[in-house]
């Protein structure tokens, strides 16, 4: 065992203090939390000794753990190195012993001790003074026994149970009254959403049938669990909400207007909600639809908020930022300003001792939470701990009743490339089902450029998928919409990024050449540009974006590299050039209509859908003649000119997505016009998680 300094272990440039969890480098703390620290503090008991994988196992993971152990233990490995700067290949610090365990080869100064200085003799002291001291310490002493008994804990997650095996969907919120969990269960099949329960200890599943309710969504429980509230989801924000009495009760409508996001308020007499047309309010309004009003405003849109059990305060997520504040809005603070990845959908337990939130990066999202006591006016909040590691995924969660438990939506995430055949109606496997979106081939049809999923990179391949390269890597952002030069030497992409802090979010446009190498900027700033398409001559590209929350679409010339606005494209987004040159397709900023302007006359035009609800995705036939749209789950062509619309192809029933916003859809088409579309292949399921304090 290596000798502590001040309780750290000193290796190299790097110290690591077992205590706290924390890994320092020449003074400067590092930001390496959970497992990487813990297989690093384990390494160290034993240096130059081998930690075989089973004894990783056995510390990490008790053995009721549901966890895919080898992941877990690769990933936190992999971690490990990105910050000790350690090269697996010629590696300083931790060698691998294929199929054995790791060992730690550095060398630990275990000659370093830092000796308490020497205490000098105390003077002669009066009695008064004397007295002061003793009273002083003695209150010393009384507070760090408070302190003790008080103190923030760490809460550990010790055990995951699975209680479901739906194999549906489940991307959305859940509530429990102690005894069951209620979550919404997307059942496929073109069947719709079910409102479901399951008994916490898990077992079947059962459905809450509420006819008076068309398409219900879960919204939130009341605190005492005996009542539910429940939306009618027929818009695309604000929605009637209902309130239900469990067992079996009849639902009883909330009067006054459709609410956004609404919530029951400790006590469960009024809901809090907010309203599309003013995000930056919170609202309030009692269960009779009387005194409605305005509680608080916040600095920026409100996405997420929830309440403090004993009814004082509230915290809020703005641009992934938490805030906290009184109900009345003053007092008004940032809260957990060490943590520097986006945080949503954060919750108090019922004792109001743990608050857990959902932190995502670019890997995914995880559970973490910190704890709270307060003695008299003196709050103690404890440093945030994740709770949730890889390979599952956790965003949507609910703390139990007993303060001992979580439950949460686990998730893993896989999709299936496939197209559409005319002949049988039916989607069939393409490329042997990769993963991955954001389809576009090369004007000869010879090669494919596509975004992965999860991942989100930009790679590029034959058309049958050999000779694959990868184009971009982290930490560069996720990719959207790819799209081929035409002579085949280049592609365009849109960067959105980085996830990992939406404050200073920016999208990009870059070239890459097809064959490799260092992306090239093209567009920035505070136009946001998005959205590349090149024009047939590979002379332009246009582009949409917005400036001072207006949309507009713009075109580059490439020699010049000076842009001009297209004429009328106002409130429009997501540009298409067409193949002939000769139109620009594009949408409204609500996503709601699909227009098309000509060059030749100068004007815009609009093509009509039979029942258009939330367009996605526009498409030009290789040959120009047609012009493709998604519409939710039906895809539509039109012949242009002319306007006449004709189905294609539909997905409804099936779970499908976007490459890198996997709650969003998408289709592309194949070079003889096939329509390809990302099918979820993933699980989510439903997840018990026992805690400790520690």
């Amino acid at each position: 065992m290596p000798l502590l300094t001040r309780n750290r272990v000193r290796f190299g440039p790097f110290e690591l203090d077992p205590q706290s969890g924390e890994l320092f480098k020449l003074g400067q703390k590092l930001n390496l939390h959970g497992q990487p620290i813990e297989v690093l503090s384990i390494l160290l008991e034993h240096p130059g000794e081998l930690v075989t994988r089973e004894d990783f196992c056995q510390r990490l993971w008790p053995q009721d753990t549901f966890v895919d152990f080898e992941h877990s233990l690769n990933t936190a490995i992999k971690k490990l190195r990105q910050s000790l700067d350690d090269d697996p290949d010629a590696p300083r610090y931790i060698e691998t012993l294929p199929k054995k365990g790791y060992r730690f080869i550095g060398t630990v100064d275990s000659n370093h001790v830092v000796d308490e200085a020497e205490r000098p003799q105390p003077s002669p002291w009066k009695r008064s003074l004397v007295k002061a001291m003793a009273a002083g310490i003695v209150l010393a002493i009384a507070a760090a026994a408070l302190y003790w008994l008080y103190r923030p804990r760490t809460p550990v997650v010790t055990a995951i149970h699975q209680l479901t095996r739906t194999g549906h969907q489940k991307k959305s919120i859940l509530r429990t009254d102690g005894t069951r969990v209620y979550f919404l269960d997307w059942l496929g099949g073109g069947r719709g959403v079910a409102l479901t329960q399951v008994a916490t200890k898990g077992g079947d599943v059962s459905r809450i049938e509420l006819p008076q309710i068309p398409n219900p969504r879960l919204a939130d429980i009341s605190d005492d669990g005996s009542q539910l509230l429940v939306l009618s989801a027929s818009n695309r924000f604000e929605s009637p909400a209902y309130v239900f009495s469990l067992p079996g009760g009849p639902p009883r409508k909330v009067p006054g207007p459709p609410l956004r996001f609404p919530a029951f308020m400790p006590g469960g007499r009024q809901v809090a909600y907010l309203q599309s047309s003013d995000l930056k309010r919170l609202f309030a309004i009692n269960l009779d639809g009387s005194d409605a009003h305005a509680m608080l405003t916040a600095p920026g849109p409100i996405a997420s908020f929830a309440f403090s059990p004993d009814g004082q305060r509230t915290r809020f997520s703005i641009d992934g930022k938490m805030w906290e504040s009184r109900l009345d809005g003053s007092g008004m603070h940032r809260f957990l300003l060490q943590h520097e990845e986006p945080i949503s959908a954060g919750f108090w337990s019922p004792d109001g001792r743990l608050y857990g939130f959902v932190s995502q990066d670019r890997d995914g999202s995880d559970l973490w939470a910190v704890t709270e006591s307060r003695v008299g006016p003196f709050q103690f909040t404890s440093r945030p701990t994740q709770l949730t590691f890889s390979p599952l995924f956790f965003r949507f969660w609910t703390p139990g009743k007993d303060g001992k438990q979580i439950f949460a939506i686990g998730e893993t995430r896989r999709g299936e490339l496939s197209v559409y055949d005319p002949k049988s109606g039916v989607f069939e496997s393409y490329l042997n089902g990769i993963s991955a979106g954001f389809v576009d081939f090369s004007r000869d049809g010879q090669w494919i450029t596509y975004v992965t999923y999860p991942e989100a990179t930009l790679w590029r391949s034959r058309a049958d998928g050999s000779e694959r390269l990868q184009l971009t890597f982290p930490p560069m952002g996720v990719i959207l919409n790819p799209k081929w030069s035409p002579d085949g030497r280049f592609i365009a992409f849109m960067e959105w990024g980085p996830v990992s802090d939406p404050n200073k979010r920016t999208n990009k446009i870059y070239l890459v050449p097809a064959d490799g190498g260092a992306p090239m900027l093209l567009l920035a700033g505070d136009f946001l540009p998005g959205d590349p398409t090149w024009s047939p001559d590979g002379k332009s590209i246009a582009y949409g974006g917005a400036i001072n929350n207006q949309t507009e679409i713009r075109i580059l010339n490439l020699d010049t590299r000076r842009s001009i606005t297209v004429p009328g494209s106002q409130h429009m987004f997501s540009p298409r050039w067409s193949p002939d040159g000769r139109y620009i397709a594009a949408l409204t900023a609500d996503q709601s209509q699909l227009w098309f302007y000509s060059f030749e006359s100068a004007r815009w035009q609009q093509l009509p859908l039979p029942s258009p609800s939330w367009l996605a995705d526009p498409a030009w036939s290789h040959d120009g003649r047609y012009l493709y749209i998604f519409d939710i789950y039906r895809i539509y062509k039109f012949r242009v000119p002319d306007g006449r619309a004709e189905l294609v192809a539909s997905a409804e029933g099936m779970e499908i997505l976007a490459p890198v916003f996997h709650w969003d859809s998408w289709f592309g088409l194949t070079p003889d016009d096939r329509v390809l579309i990302l099918r979820d292949r993933g699980t989510d399921e439903l997840y018990a998680l026992d805690l400790e304090y520690r």
